[in-house]
């Protein structure tokens, strides 16, 4: 259940609702001061009041209304996990409402829970990004009577900021996949987290939807923010001692969550900084294709896949949610099997992320062969395009005008045929006019195929057939149909030269 924000009051301490001690069960009127500064207790004893409805919804807890660590005055329940129970509390020194996390030691925890607890509260200590979960306090509940809910037993806590707004995962199951920007913004957030969380020697190891919340900023800024959270099996890296991980007791221990592991994670093996940007990666692909990589229901095949299979590239996944190609480029280099064929850092993922993002998508690259057809079929295929945002749409020539220019093109080719073959009268050079007028009507009839794919424009703007005349196709067609000049014979001096045929044709 995703908290409310830290500097806003709490749903349940509105007044109407009554107020109760959570221990003795006694009504009260709404106590002065509930929404800033102290709040006031039962003289009976001592607890503080809460709502009815937080008295429901805590269904007996036992921490309700008590007072934790001498400061933190437990006033609701937000939720439960197997790392502990997380409440609504109010820090009075300070007025400032916080998320604390304790482990109680009436559960069934052991070495390796505790060990969790103190190794998030370590991690967090270390780190103050903006998008990084602010820890506050961290310690020991002293040993108390098991009837005061403690369990007779040492209990931790661990006070952090408040959040309002909810998880990645929440919001994938609502949307199922987010706008390229949207993904982008998300990952670069979380990119920022990991970079100064490497600096410190600290490996996430558990990057997952859940654990990254998207929230409202402080200050009332507007747009939203993603903080990292849970760095219960975060692993500390230290120079002079090396891996300090207790947890590991053995070799080949795997910690994580399966659809998320890198493959070097999913083998046991040691980790580094880029099995983060490897599980990254597996997020920023599930927000843009709208799932993991990899979904089958067995964890175990799940995490074999991750070790041998590629996945299918997001471009091929989502081909109609607009995903730029080098964004996709970018998210099948960050899923590489090799440690060292991903990016390098957080900070170079993020830099390479902001390239990706800045370059212009990909166009085609004309070939020959749609360079030699453009001019041929230019005109009306612009007409079928979508314009440009902001360009005038061409207006498609009418069919009419289409047809009238082949007429005339073919004309003129006929006409050339004529004369070649009056002139060389071998079948050679009429066979080659076949081939001309063929070629020249094939080409004609592709550009009236297209002309009548859509319906003529409504404008009356005449369209001249100057692309069609001018077509270098239809030239060197009627250039082939024409037979090589007959050799020229002796001249006689005593005989003036006749005008030549072609003299009608000349300027």
């Amino acid at each position: 259940m995703p908290p409310p924000h830290a500097d806003s009051p709490p749903r349940s301490s509105r007044p109407p609702e009554g107020w109760v001690c959570p221990r003795c069960r006694v009504a009260s009127d709404a106590p002065p001061g509930a929404l800033s500064g102290a709040l006031r207790r039962c003289p009976e004893d001592g607890f503080a009041y809460v709502t009815r409805a937080a008295l429901a919804e805590a269904d007996g807890d036992p921490l309700l209304g008590a007072t934790i660590g001498g400061r933190f005055v437990v006033v609701a329940k937000l939720g439960a996990g197997s790392m502990g129970t997380v409440y609504r509390a109010r820090h009075e020194a300070m007025g400032r409402w916080v998320a604390l996390k304790v482990l109680r030691s009436d559960r069934a925890i052991d070495a390796v829970a505790k060990q969790r607890f103190v190794r998030e509260a370590r991690a967090l200590s270390l780190l103050a990004s903006p998008n990084t979960v602010t820890v506050f306090d961290f310690g020991e509940i002293a040993e108390a009577p098991a009837d005061d809910g403690f369990g007779g037993g040492t209990s931790l806590y661990l006070a952090m900021e408040l959040l309002e707004g909810e998880s990645l995962g929440a919001r994938l199951k609502r949307v199922r996949r987010l706008a390229p920007t949207a993904a982008v913004r998300v990952a670069r957030h979380a990119l920022a987290s990991l970079a100064e969380a490497h600096d410190k020697g600290v490996i996430h190891r558990d990057l997952k939807p859940d654990n990254l919340f998207l929230c409202r900023p402080d200050g009332g800024e507007s747009g939203e923010v993603c903080k990292l959270l849970d760095f219960g099996i975060a692993k500390l890296v230290t120079e002079a001692a090396g891996a300090v991980d207790v947890l590991e007791t053995q070799a080949g221990t795997v910690f994580g969550t399966p659809r998320y592991m890198s493959p070097e994670q999913a083998q046991g093996r040691p980790l580094d900084a880029r099995s983060d940007l490897y599980s990254l990666g597996v997020l920023l692909y599930q927000m843009l294709v709208g799932r993991p990589p990899f979904v089958d229901d067995d964890a175990v095949v799940v995490m074999a896949r991750h070790i041998k299979s590629l996945p299918v590239p997001p471009l091929e996944a989502a081909p109609d949610h607009g995903i730029p190609a080098p964004l996709g480029a970018l998210v099948m280099r960050a899923l590489a099997k090799d440690p060292d064929d991903r990016p390098a850092t957080a900070r170079a993922f993020l830099a390479d992320l902001d390239a990706a993002i800045a370059e212009p998508r990909h166009v085609a690259p004309v070939t020959a062969t749609t360079a030699a057809v453009a001019p041929v079929v230019r005109d009306d295929l612009d007409s079928l395009l979508p314009a440009e945002p902001g360009a005038p749409r061409r207006v498609r020539p009418p069919r009419a005008a289409i047809l009238a220019g082949g007429a005339l093109v073919g004309g003129l080719v006929g006409a050339l045929f004529a004369v070649g073959a009056l002139r060389g009268g071998s079948s050679g050079a009429a066979e080659r006019a076949r081939a001309g007028v063929a070629a020249a009507a094939s080409g004609l009839g592709q550009a009236v195929k297209l002309a009548a794919v859509t319906p003529p424009a409504s404008s009356p703007e005449p369209a001249a057939p100057a692309v069609l005349t001018a077509s270098p196709l239809v030239a060197a067609s009627a250039r082939a149909a024409q037979p090589p000049p007959p050799p020229s014979p002796a001249r006689k001096p005593a005989t003036p030269k006749k005008p030549s045929s072609y003299s009608r044709f000349e300027p």
